[in-house]
């Protein structure tokens, strides 16, 4: 590798970017500028930068491009893709690319400061600092959703990962998503084509393990009526995923270290060992290291799974993702049950910033569902969380006194919401507030008896207290949904 000049390029049509970057890095580097992609290019080829800040969205050639082909020179810069659109997409492709890191707008001085000092040690001490692999692959589009800057840091990993095989630990409690980050880097890497494999550990009995891992002979065992391939020869080119790997017994975490080690499987019953080229990634909820003082688990398959590490954080831990969260499930599941329209207004993205979500992501994506499914309104509000979310997860008091004040008299509460709706319409020309009030009130009452009794029309008369033909009348004058009922 060629010395470096100590020089850097900003390419930004952001003026105000262009004028803090240069600000920050001139007593110490020559700085050079461009506001779109053909004069980032020039210059490019023109000089052997210490590093390159490229905006993501650059006029004329966009800077994903503009990153592809310096790749492909001698000496490639130290390219830092900048945006403002920071998906988990676009963090992954840019890492995936070569991008020797990738930063959102707005970003901190000392973000900048970090970065730059990296680069200096990298290059002093000789280590490789790009991902060097140059096929495109198609990336997953939704599997991972987030903005936090954790969730940033999470999507490079994967990043990083897409050209190489190394084996990967994914920590984090229960619906963290630890199988959603390692069918992400299954998808971003270069086995995508090959099988990825899922084997829940804790799901599988403890004397079936071993077949299900490795497989099996006939006649091996009792009930060995055929030979059985195991997940391991199945997921062979591929990826396999061991979920929950602090659950596996002792014994077999011993023959698992072989396989790691030794590259092949020998199935149960058989003298015979098989070749293998798998990549690992493992999961669990649990500590392992707590595991490995209590020799619950063994240390040496500890650290040959733990060659790359990912730490999940729980939802209550970045909350800042929540609306975005909220509102990828919302439009995913109004898009399956036939539903348009369903939004969050502000009040429900706090009430639901305010729910710690002990069961993390998995948690807030069955609220949604069920709110979207039993919500007549296209605005989801808190009232329609109050049967999910328990009061005890609530962190903001507001909410918690709200959701607690059940015994305020039922007449009081529909007092209160007809003069909340007899002031928002007092300056207007409306009439037949009686009719719009009794009809709208009714059709609701209707609603929610047959959603209560699941349909069964019967049953919902007689908590109504009419008779059925009656029911199916109001029914149709309403114009009652099935999707609803």
């Amino acid at each position: 590798m060629t010395k470096r000049e100590k020089r850097i390029l900003i390419a930004d049509d952001e003026e105000s970017i262009v004028f803090v970057l240069k600000k920050l890095l001139e007593d110490e580097f020559v700085i050079d500028t461009a506001s779109e992609g053909q004069a980032a290019l020039q210059l490019i080829n023109e000089h052997n930068y210490f590093a390159v800040f490229l905006d993501i969205r650059i006029p004329k050639i966009n800077g994903m491009e503009i990153l592809s082909y310096s790749r492909e020179l001698a000496n490639p810069p130290n390219v830092i893709i900048m945006t403002a659109q920071n998906t988990m997409i676009n963090a992954i492709d840019a890492m995936k690319k070569g991008a020797y890191d990738y930063i959102t707008k707005p970003f901190d001085v000392e973000e900048i400061v970090g970065i730059i000092k990296k680069i200096r040690k990298d290059e002093t001490d000789a280590l490789p600092q790009h991902n060097t692999g140059k096929k495109n692959i198609d990336i997953l589009d939704s599997l991972l959703v987030g903005k936090s800057k954790v969730m940033q840091e999470i999507f490079k990993t994967i990043g990083k990962l897409s050209h190489n095989s190394l084996t990967v630990l994914i920590l984090g409690e229960s619906g963290t998503g630890k199988e959603l980050v390692a069918r992400a880097i299954h998808l971003n890497s270069l086995r995508n084509k090959k099988p990825f494999i899922v084997v829940n550990t804790p799901s599988v009995p403890f004397d079936l393990l071993e077949s299900e891992l490795f497989g099996h002979e006939k006649g091996s065992f009792t009930g060995a009526n055929e030979k059985r391939e195991g997940k391991f020869l199945q997921a062979n080119g591929g990826t396999i995923f061991l979920d929950e790997i602090g659950d596996m017994p002792l014994d077999l975490q011993a023959k698992l270290l072989r396989v790691i080690q030794e590259k092949e499987v020998e199935p149960v019953g058989s003298n015979k060992s098989i070749k293998i080229d798998v990549r690992i990634i493992a999961a669990t909820n649990k500590n392992l290291k707590s595991m490995i003082k209590e020799s619950k688990f063994r240390e040496d398959l500890y650290y040959r799974l733990n060659v790359i590490e990912i730490t999940l954080p729980p939802l209550r831990d970045r909350k800042s993702d929540i609306p975005v969260l909220a509102g990828f499930f919302i439009e995913k599941f109004a898009k399956e049950l036939g539903i348009s329209g369903k939004q969050l207004n502000e009040e429900s993205l706090s009430f639901l910033q305010s729910h710690n979500f002990p069961g993390n992501i998995r948690e807030l994506e069955n609220a949604i569902r069920r709110a979207v499914i039993m919500s007549h309104h296209s605005t989801l509000t808190p009232e329609d969380f109050y049967d999910i979310i328990k009061p005890e997860n609530i962190s903001n008091s507001k909410f918690s006194d709200k959701r607690n004040n059940d015994s305020t008299p039922f007449e009081d509460i529909i007092r209160q919401r007809i003069k909340n709706y007899l002031e928002k319409i007092k300056d207007t020309n409306l009439t037949d507030v009686y009719k719009t009030i009794i009809g709208t009130t009714e059709k609701i009452v209707i609603e929610e008896i047959l959603i209560l009794s699941k349909n069964n029309q019967i049953k919902a008369a007689n908590l109504l207290g009419i008779n059925r033909n009656t029911l199916r009348k109001k029914i149709k004058e309403f114009n009652i949904s099935k999707k609803i009922i």
